[in-house]
């Protein structure tokens, strides 16, 4: 039986369902050929099966361009790169731009791995052509992707730029693109623009921030660093990370500094220091800021600030020294540079640092500069030089000294050294001692000619004359240095060389063409002796050149002595074309020699008698004219002129020989005999007049006395007569002719006629010292105006001191440019000249030297004088005055010193109150007072100008005052003033409440060095000092002081007078009322029936009139007594410690009929060198208008400055 299985067949899929199957794929295929997109390439992975779905969904639609492009997409994706150019030649209307976009990038594409860069140049240059514009969105982004890929970053970056302008969606992503390519590729400008664009564009703080640092550095790029600054600047509040901004603002700094943008660098610094406190690095930039801007103030502070830990820093230490000197702070610079040479060996900087210290007189540093430069070398000249010059200015000239010698030692051939070793001796005083160097030098160099002279002048100046010469005594033929010629001249002179002095004066004359007045009579008067006539025409061509009086009068000597009377009358008949010198006593006494001369002796009395009248002071004529009538004979006419001119006579020795000689000759022998011993008892060594007097003797019939006479005259070794000067010689003659006879007398005139002048050289110059000795040096000038006639020598001291005596103003200043005054000298001649200030300089700088003792003590006198009159200093003072019944106490400021050698000033600052029994104290308040005195030195005086302000609660005081002095003498001053509302202090309540205007008149006389007369005249008118008369009066002073001891201590006695009259003004001063205290007195209380019940007080207090304030009169005579040692409290000590004062006055009050007698001390005392500290009290039995007794109480401190 067949099986069932084999008969009936199986089916998998019943006809039911074959047909859902069949329709769901004829659904399928349906749908896919209605929906093409499905096969289109999308943003999946791309595939070889999608790109064959799109090429057979391109080869239906082949005018699909977006179909195209994303098939290409898709084959260069797949590296397909052939059926993608193929793709791309088929399209059929293309896109030019984007076609040839893909064409270059299928180039690209089939580059090689690291192919030609030659090749991806030129691809990138074709690209660059293209025109971007006509590109959508994705080729641009697309072209971007490939010029990155050809390392065209700028293009790239355009391109990012581009889209972030056409793609608004995605702007942010394509600006941050654009600028990232741009930055790198080089565009870093445009980079920061669109950084900012996107900072602008964040809201989240630190992408803006991160954008903002973008900006900054792409800015820092593109070089506008300006911009970038103040980018930083105006974003500083978010820079505010401790940790990574620090960095970016020291950045920022560094840019604003190189764009000098003071103010962006100046915030960003602070934000800088304000996140980092400590840090070091913004300090220096902000020092660099501050310095590179020109803030050196700033750089300055800030400088200093980093000192403080970065000592060790030399590079800083000299910028910071460098600043210091470019600000002016020049001493701190300076203290720089020496902590920078501590850390650096810097040759440079050392020389400018001693320099810098020399500039700045900061002797400590620079001395120690130079010297540790003297250690390793030689110094230059002019390192040298500010060594010294430190040293000098510093007050050590003793170490310049040991200095200069220790360099010598080492370096003798430095020629400078040697000069500034020899100048420096000079500078203090040590003149053997250069003299000693000067030689020195002599043997390494040779000496110039102004050098020797130096040298030689250095011997005068300890008198070694002698010396000097030695110095000078060369080979001078070829010198034509008049200095040397013109020491060489004085020198022979002093050394009475006259052999060397006759030609070094010719010489001297060859080279200047004229002598000084001194040189001129030196040559004249060796001339007289050697060669007379050559004296006569030197002077006779002076007195035509010069037309000086003494010229005329020396040549008319010399001719009368050559018996050359033509030149005599030439002489005369010149001077009358000169007044002055024609006045001249001596050219009349000369017309009267000629006239005796040429027998014409009518003339000569006439002459004679014509002196007389004119010079009728001066006995020159007297004693020529009794000569004349000797010499005549003519005794009628002498006996009445020995009458009237007996008492003159006595006081005058120059008439005591005439007058002895003419009473012998009319019969008065006693007479005459008196003459005689009178005139040798003042010159008793005068051996001419002692032969004459023998003679008289002989002839009153004295034989015995006369022979014992003469032979006492013949045992003296030094009698050689006939060596006197003519008219000394004919003085004996005529003595001779008055004793005996005319014949005698012309015996002996041709026996002596070859006479020389050395016993009467001898005979003058023991005058002058006994002149010197008995204090009568006044009478010197007659005796060297007679020497200088008779042709003798006079010392050079003499003419210094006669140019003194005569207060000279022209030879004081010729003396004072030739040196040759000692230091006294020069301070006389100072003071003579008006310039105080400059002697006063000279006095104390010569005091602090080694002097001789004679002069010592006159320069130290001198400067206590000087010091008195015109103090320096500053002192503070307090002082309580009782006035009787009144007293004012307060403080007192005083400063005073020397505005230029001719200008003093004065300063005097106080302030008091008043304390009384009679004044309300609180009415009158504080008085403060200011006194400033003005004082111009003159040369025959001074000027003194005042303001005198008090200033008060109820009234205030204005005063002036001025007066002038008059120097009339070296003893003798007038001075005259006028005073407008100055404080008056006759009384306690004129001190108080007036005030005083006044014209006076005073003066000083000197009778001796002992001896002093001073005298006060005045007029006054009384005011209150609200303007209201007191009243007005004449007041006179006169005192007379002696000194009994100059030193150990200072003794003075003293007596005088003073006088006060003043009409006074009647009625009350109503207006000073107000100023007194009430005076109560009790006055009973009745009742109405008069019983008392009680009291009341009544104000009883009497109105001020002006008997109140000034006495109408007032009159004392005093004597007193001071004892001191300098004078404690003075503005200037001129004593040692200590100083002390004790005077005591003692007077006789007539019109109140009162004893008055006071007592003032004081001691002072040296507390730190020039300084004093004193202590003043005073008591007083009677103050002029005080209600009782008075006296002061002070104590000062004083500090002397200035010279």
């Amino acid at each position: 039986m067949p099986s069932s299985s084999a008969i009936k067949k199986t089916r998998l899929l019943n006809p039911w369902a074959l047909g859902v199957v069949a329709t769901a794929v004829g659904g399928l295929l349906w749908m896919t050929f209605q929906q093409e997109s499905v096969f289109r390439p999308d943003e999946r992975q791309p595939d070889e099966v999608s790109a064959n779905y799109a090429e057979l969904l391109l080869t239906a639609h082949p005018q699909d361009d977006a179909l195209r492009i994303k098939l290409l997409d898709l084959l260069m994706t797949l590296g397909d790169y052939p059926r993608a150019r193929k793709h791309l030649n088929q399209w059929p209307h293309p896109n030019t731009t984007v076609a040839q976009l893909y064409a270059l990038h299928l180039d690209a594409l089939d580059l090689p791995q690291g192919g030609d860069q030659a090749a991806r140049t030129a691809l990138v240059e074709r690209l660059s052509l293209l025109d971007r514009s006509q590109l959508p969105v994705p080729a641009l982004e697309r072209m971007a992707d490939l010029l990155l890929v050809l390392q065209a970053p700028a293009l790239a970056g355009q391109c990012y730029a581009e889209l972030a302008s056409r793609d608004p969606e995605q702007r942010l992503k394509w600006l941050s693109a654009a600028a990232q390519w741009l930055m790198a590729g080089e565009q870093p400008g445009w980079a920061a623009d669109l950084y900012l664009q996107l900072a602008a564009a964040s809201s989240a703080p630190e992408q803006h921030k991160r954008y903002l640092r973008q900006a900054f550095d792409a800015l820092i790029a593109a070089d506008r660093g300006g911009e970038a600054a103040v980018l930083l600047s105006k974003a500083v509040a978010l820079l505010n990370d401790p940790q990574s901004d620090p960095q970016w603002l020291e950045h920022g700094v560094e840019t604003a500094i190189a764009h000098d943008q003071l103010h962006e660098a100046e915030t960003l610094i602070q934000q800088w220091r304000t996140l980092q406190p400590g840090n070091r690095e913004a300090l220096r930039k902000e020092f660099k800021l501050r310095l590179a801007f020109g803030d050196q103030e700033g750089a300055w502070a800030v400088g200093q600030e980093l000192l403080q830990s970065e000592t060790g820093d030399a590079a800083f230490l000299a910028q910071m020294a460098q600043l210091g000197e470019w600000k002016g702070d020049t001493y701190q610079a300076l203290d720089y540079w020496m902590a920078y040479l501590e850390l650096q060996d810097d040759p440079t900087a050392y020389e400018h640092a001693w320099r810098l210290s020399i500039q700045l007189f900061d002797f400590d540093h620079g001395i120690p500069l130079l010297t540790r430069l003297l250690e390793t070398r030689r110094l230059s000249d002019g390192e040298l030089d500010a060594l010294v010059f430190a040293h000098e200015q510093r007050g050590t000239p003793q170490l310049a000294e040991a200095v200069l010698r220790a360099s010598l030692q080492k370096y003798p051939k430095q020629r400078l050294a040697w000069m500034r070793l020899s100048q420096n001796l000079e500078n203090t005083e040590q003149y053997p001692a250069k003299t000693r160097v000067m030689q020195d030098m002599a043997r390494h160099f040779p000496i110039t000619v102004a050098e020797r002279v130096d040298w030689a002048s250095t011997h005068l100046r300890f008198f070694d004359n002698q010396g000097a010469w030695q110095v000078l005594d060369i080979d001078n033929q070829h010198i034509e240095d008049a200095e040397y010629w013109d020491l060489r001249a004085a020198l022979a002179w002093e050394l009475e060389r006259d052999d060397d002095l006759q030609p070094a004066l010719e010489r001297l004359l060859a080279i200047k063409g004229s002598l000084s007045y001194g040189e001129e009579e030196q040559l004249a008067n060796l001339y007289r002796k050697r060669d007379p006539v050559k004296a006569l025409a030197l002077m006779v061509a002076s007195w035509h050149t010069t037309h000086n009086p003494q010229r005329l009068v020396v040549a008319l000597q010399v001719a009368q002595e050559l018996q050359d009377w033509a030149q005599v009358s030439a002489l005369l008949d010149s001077a009358k074309a000169w007044p002055k010198a024609d006045a001249q006593e001596q050219v009349l006494a000369a017309r009267a020699g000629l006239a005796v001369h040429e027998k014409r002796f009518a003339d000569a009395e006439r002459l004679l008698k014509q002196g007389l009248a004119r010079y009728n002071d001066d006995n020159l004529f007297r004693e020529r004219l009794l000569w004349l009538y000797i010499d005549q004979g003519r005794t009628a006419d002498m006996a009445p002129l020995l009458q009237q001119w007996r008492a003159r006579a006595r006081n005058d020795n120059l008439l005591w020989l005439p007058f002895a000689s003419a009473s012998q000759m009319v019969g008065r022998t006693r007479e005459s005999l008196a003459w005689y011993r009178l005139y040798l008892k003042a010159n008793p060594q005068d051996w001419l007049v002692q032969a004459g007097y023998a003679d008289a003797l002989e002839a009153a019939g004295s034989l015995e006395a006369a022979q014992r006479l003469r032979l006492k005259l013949t045992r003296t070794a030094d009698l050689q007569p006939g060596v006197e000067s003519t008219q000394r010689y004919a003085m004996w003659l005529r003595l001779l002719a008055s004793s005996y006879s005319s014949r005698l007398a012309q015996s002996q005139a041709l026996q002596w006629q070859d006479g020389s002048p050395a016993m009467l050289q001898l005979w003058f110059e023991r005058l002058l010292a006994r002149l010197d000795e008995t204090n009568q040096g006044a009478q010197k000038n007659d005796w060297l105006a007679w020497a200088r006639r008779q042709g003798l020598k006079v010392d050079r001291f003499e003419l210094i001191q006669q140019a003194l005596r005569d207060r000279n103003r022209d030879m004081l200043k010729q003396l004072l440019a030739s040196g040759e005054l000692d230091p006294a000298q020069q301070v006389e001649a100072l003071s003579q000249l008006g310039q105080g200030a400059r002697a006063l300089g000279v006095s104390l700088s010569a005091l602090g030297d080694q002097q001789p003792a004679v002069i010592g003590e006159q320069l130290r006198r001198q400067a206590v004088e000087m010091l008195d009159r015109t103090p320096q200093g500053i002192q503070l003072a307090w002082e309580d005055k009782d006035f009787g019944g009144l007293d004012v106490s307060g403080p007192q400021l005083t400063v005073a010193r020397h505005l230029n050698d001719d200008w003093y000033a004065s300063l005097v600052l106080g302030q008091g109150r008043y304390n009384s029994d009679q004044l309300r104290d609180g009415e009158l308040g504080q008085e403060r007072n200011a006194l400033l005195t003005l004082q111009r030195q003159l040369d025959n005086g001074r000027y003194s100008l005042i303001a005198d302000i008090s200033t008060r609660k109820d009234h205030n005081r204005n005063g002036l005052g001025l007066s002038r002095a008059w120097q009339l003498s070296a003893t003798d001053e007038i001075e005259t003033g006028v005073d407008w509302h100055r404080q008056s202090d006759d009384t306690g309540l004129m001190r108080a409440l007036g005030q005083h205007d006044g014209v006076w008149l005073k003066g000083q006389h000197g009778f001796s060095a002992r001896d002093q007369l001073s005298w006060t005249l005045s007029h006054n008118r009384f005011s209150t000092r609200a303007g209201d008369a007191v009243g007005s009066g004449q007041e006179a002073k006169l005192e007379f002081a002696h000194t009994l001891e100059f030193e150990g201590p200072n003794w003075v006695v003293r007596a005088g007078a003073d006088y006060q009259r003043n009409a006074l003004k009647s009625g009350e001063l109503n207006d000073l009322n107000a100023f007194l205290k009430p005076v109560y007195e009790q006055e009973p209380v009745e009742d109405d029936d008069g019983r008392v019940i009680g009291a009341q007080a009544v104000d009883v207090t009497a109105p001020l009139t002006a008997s109140d304030l000034l006495q109408a009169r007032y009159g004392q005579v005093y004597v007193g007594s001071s004892w001191r040692r300098g004078m404690p409290g003075a503005l200037n000590r001129t004593q040692p410690q200590y100083t002390w004062l004790v005077d005591v006055t003692a007077g006789w009050q007539w019109v109140d009929k009162t004893f008055n007698y006071g007592i003032d001390t004081g001691i002072g005392m040296v507390l730190l060198g020039d300084d004093e500290l004193a202590l003043k009290v005073g008591y007083q039995s009677s103050p002029q208008g005080g209600a009782g007794a008075g006296g002061t109480l002070g104590v000062s401190y004083g500090l002397r400055f200035g010279r």
